[in-house]
């Protein structure tokens, strides 16, 4: 028993030992290369567990999933000769691993020089379209052709390209006042055309109502005027005719007006006693001097 106790120890350390050098295990973020004494004897591009001739052969790992290329933002020349900020990155992953070691050999390597190749693409689009386009409407077409003349060059290090995006597009710091400050003065103008225009409409409505109003106005006082002078003139008619028939009334209604005015002024008159005025005063009949004498 003491004797397979310490085989079974023994066997341990052997497996501890050995059992590194002969196993590897590459999961599925992964790809991984084998190599003996620098020359690549094994590429692995799926995940498991893979053996390898221990104390001899090497393992590398590198990443499987997407990698960032991210370009620093640069100032550009477009097609009109006006500078741009584009701020550029692309996405990409290790397809062939073999290959990758022998041309770039380390992921931060590989970043390098697809940012070199993606900004010199970006360099020759971005010259090939005007300023106004680059913002507007040209920003999609231009990232197609950047990846598709870029993807030949990034296959020769065992990269598969898979996206290139435009993060941003500015105008410099020198002229980005200017510009804000043109299209500020151009909302402003049209800003004040439209208030221009408002108010003009506004002062032909008003016009047209005060006008409108004004006619509604003389209209309705001409009518008044008419029905005004039909009524004076019917009620002096009916007042006349009553005259005609009863001169005697005519001349004791003047007789009461002239007393109304006389004793609402609370004035001394001296007149004869014989006066017309108090004909009806001293009559008690209210009768005229003729009648009395009759």
């Amino acid at each position: 028993m003491k004797y397979v106790a310490i085989l079974l120890v023994v066997g341990v350390l052997v497996a501890g030992i050995l059992g590194p050098q002969i196993f590897f295990v590459v999961d599925e973020k992964q790809v991984a290369i084998v190599t003996r004494f620098g020359d690549v004897q094994q590429q692995v591009t799926s995940p498991g567990l893979y053996a390898k001739t221990p104390f001899v052969d090497n393992v590398t790992y590198f990443e499987k999933r997407l990698m960032i290329f991210d370009a620093p933002p640069d100032s550009l020349l477009t097609k009109d000769k006006k500078r741009l900020i584009i701020d550029v990155y692309a996405r990409g992953r290790i397809v062939d691993p073999k290959l990758f070691r022998e041309t770039v050999r380390t992921e931060s390597q590989a970043a390098s020089r697809a940012v070199d190749i993606i900004s010199s693409e970006m360099r020759a689009e971005i010259a090939g379209d005007n300023q106004a386009e680059i913002i507007t409407t040209s920003r999609e077409p231009i990232m197609n052709r950047i990846l598709e003349n870029s993807k030949p060059q990034l296959a020769l290090f065992g990269i598969e390209l898979v996206d290139v995006r435009i993060k941003r597009a500015d105008f410099p710091a020198e002229i980005a006042d200017s510009v804000y400050a043109r299209m500020q003065a151009e909302r402003q103008r049209k800003a004040d055309k439209e208030r221009a225009e408002g108010a003009e409409i506004d002062a032909t409505v008003r016009a047209e109502v005060d006008r409108d109003a004004t006619i509604i106005v003389a209209n309705a006082e001409k009518n008044a005027n008419i029905l005004r002078g039909e009524g004076e003139a019917q009620a002096i008619q009916i007042f006349a005719d009553a005259i005609g028939s009863d001169l005697d009334f005519y001349s004791f209604q003047r007789s009461l007006e002239a007393y109304q005015t006389i004793f609402a002024e609370k004035s001394t008159i001296v007149v004869p006693a014989d006066s017309d005025l108090f004909q009806f005063l001293q009559s008690p009949e209210g009768l005229t001097k003729s009648d009395t004498a009759n």
